[in-house]
């Protein structure tokens, strides 16, 4: 008995050494990793802008700076009050930027000629976004009338819902197009074309190119003929598929 308890003693450690190192050898937990073919497609998905933007400038002068602040700002009230009378969006008229400097005049009687102070300036650029284009020639209609400067635009985009709704139809596409590429790759491999395992989308999607007018003229003839057309959104995706 005493021999057979000194056998068990030394031979169960050595029965769960062995299976220990054999399980670190073999390592059944891991599985041998799949084979995967990856592919980059493009899906576009028609899009019509429904979103214009314009921005205008109102500029007061007076020698003393903050009286010209004062005009200003009433100016910009007046411009305020009309837009939303005619149905803009208090949320859609946003101050884009305020100044306020001297303006200077160059004195020719003396050289080498110098420039001299000789009123102060102060101006503040809204940017209106139109959602209605019908509303396109009453915007301008109270920029000009009342004081408004330097108009540029109209910056054609989509909201963002109309941008969601594109992307996605636009991704749909990749993907179907992607599964096509990748299953022509796989038959001439002579393999076939398991699961999607992988899908990320490459850089920002495309969307229509903003259209501006050249000068204050060209957009006071195009704003009765604001027309969205369409364009397209354009979205990259690189996608993996599993080989069978």
């Amino acid at each position: 008995m005493p021999k057979i308890k000194f056998l068990n003693n030394i031979l169960w450690p050595i029965v769960i050494l062995v299976i220990a190192l054999s399980v670190f050898y073999f390592k059944p937990w891991q599985t041998k990793p799949s084979e995967t073919i990856s592919v980059t497609a493009e899906g576009k998905a028609d899009a019509t802008p429904n979103v214009a933007q314009i921005t205008a400038t109102v500029e007061s002068r007076n020698s003393n700076l903050d009286a010209a602040r004062a005009q200003n700002e009433k100016k910009v009230t007046e411009i305020i009050n009309r837009l939303k009378e005619i149905g803009v969006d208090e949320k859609d008229i946003q101050t884009q930027q305020i100044s306020g400097s001297p303006s200077y005049e160059i004195q020719t009687q003396i050289y080498p000629p110098l420039p001299r102070p000789n009123t102060n300036v102060f101006s503040t650029s809204l940017e209106i976004t139109i959602r209605n284009f019908d509303l396109a020639d009453e915007v301008l209609q109270v920029l000009t009338q009342n004081g408004a400067t330097n108009l540029y635009g109209p910056n054609l985009t989509l909201d963002e819902t109309a941008q969601e709704t594109a992307k996605s139809q636009a991704r749909q596409q990749a993907v179907e197009s992607a599964r096509k590429k990748a299953e022509e790759l796989a038959k001439l491999s002579q393999r076939k074309l398991g699961k999607t395992t992988n899908i990320t989308e490459q850089g920002e999607p495309i969307y229509p190119t903003p259209i501006f007018a050249q000068s204050e003229s060209d957009l006071k003839q195009r704003a009765s003929q604001i027309t969205p057309g369409q364009n397209e959104v354009v979205v990259s995706l690189s996608v993996e598929f599993e080989l069978k």
